[in-house]
């Protein structure tokens, strides 16, 4: 399984079949664009997504855990190990594989903890952990000039923490990774809004600006942070084992050692706690703005990923794309659908926003356009 290329496998059935990119993003349940990336080895696919291409494919997958033949998960600590430490199982099924492990060694708080991570924290005593608390960016809906516009805003357009709403994620883990697999995010409906939220937009665009809705948002790469920690203390805890008791200690053993590990395993969520090391920002500050080359599409792809644009209007760049090979614009001219879509997207955009011409001349860079 470690050496099997999904993305090549992924082409070879595509073209076997006679599929379009856009029919392979269907069969999936992904984006357009998602796919595209993942055929071309770009990206990472969940366990979910291995598992639905290995079914395409009629692979029959590895086994999920390995038992000896007492019943005892002897093999599971090694395969989890193995797992986590190469990325090859996903948060959920590595979590099961935690709790057989909690199970035999008798340990209540391990149990407890998989148990919550893979149903949810929805009763009043489950304290959701801070590696599931995120500060919002906002989608917001608001009207200038007669007009109504939509804009997506950063988690740090509100700069003080009064301003900022902030979530606690209390689903089961898996929901989270199919966020994370579909490229989407997460919505937040918020019943009120802040006023400051307003008044700092009223400051960038003109005291007439009013506010109608927004929606608390967090992005699906901020999620994955859930199951980089998940994993993180999983790993953490069999690391320790192998050290203080050694690779082939038995369950048994272990099992009468259950309230120590108990003891080191809360201390271990302590450790782990806000996760910050583990947030995945769209981009550093620091980082340097993506160089556009005339013809370069996966370079201009990476330019709209590095300004937040969202899985959705990449898509409709792509539809658009496909549209106008069919009847080419005349050269050294942006087609005008482009600039149409490039429009609407400014409009929505946090970044384009403040400088409405930079995607448009994006574009031209894309199609050689002399200015």
């Amino acid at each position: 399984m470690e050496n099997f290329n999904l993305a090549a496998t992924l082409k070879a059935y595509r073209e076997e079949k006679g599929y379009s990119i856009r029919e392979m993003a269907d069969i999936l349940h992904m984006s357009k664009s998602a796919y595209d990336r993942l055929e071309k080895g770009l990206t990472q696919p969940t366990y979910e997504q291995i598992q639905r291409i290995l079914e395409l494919s009629q692979i029959k997958p590895d086994t999920f855990r390995e038992i000896d033949t007492k019943g005892k998960p002897v093999g599971t600590i090694a395969y989890l190990m193995r797992g986590l430490l190469f990325g090859s199982i996903s948060a959920k099924v590595a979590l099961n594989c935690f709790r057989d492990i909690a199970e035999a060694l008798k340990c209540q708080p391990l149990i407890e903890w998989a148990k919550r991570e893979t149903e949810g924290y929805f009763t009043d005593k489950d304290q959701i952990p801070d590696y599931r608390l995120f500060v919002l960016s906002y989608d917001i809906e608001y009207e200038q000039d007669g007009k109504k516009y939509f804009m997506s805003l950063p988690s740090d357009f509100l700069t003080s923490p009064e301003d900022s709403f902030c979530t606690r994620w209390p689903h089961p883990i898996n929901e989270a990774d199919e966020i994370c697999a579909s490229g989407g995010k997460l919505v937040v409906l918020t019943g009120t809004v802040p006023c400051s939220l307003e008044v700092q937009l009223q400051k960038v665009y003109g005291p007439d600006l009013h506010l109608i809705r927004s929606a608390g948002c967090v992005s699906a790469q901020l999620l994955q942070k859930i199951s980089l920690a998940v994993q993180e203390i999983m790993l953490r805890f069999l690391l320790y084992l192998e050290t203080e008791f050694g690779p082939g200690a038995d369950i048994g053993d272990l099992s009468t050692h259950r309230y120590r590990l108990g003891i080191l395993f809360q201390n271990m969520l302590d450790t782990v706690g806000f996760a910050g090391h583990l947030d995945l920002p769209m981009k550093p500050k620091t980082q340097e703005e993506v160089i556009l080359i005339k013809g370069d599409e996966d370079r201009f792809l990476d330019w709209l990923d590095q300004h937040d644009i969202s899985i959705y209007e990449q898509d409709e760049f792509f539809v658009l794309r496909e549209a106008v090979e069919e009847v080419p614009a005349p050269e050294g001219m942006v087609p005008p659908e482009m600039c149409d879509w490039a429009k609407k997207v400014t409009s929505s955009n946090w970044q384009f926003r403040q400088d409405d011409k930079k995607l448009i001349n994006g574009l031209k860079v894309l199609y050689g356009v002399e200015e």
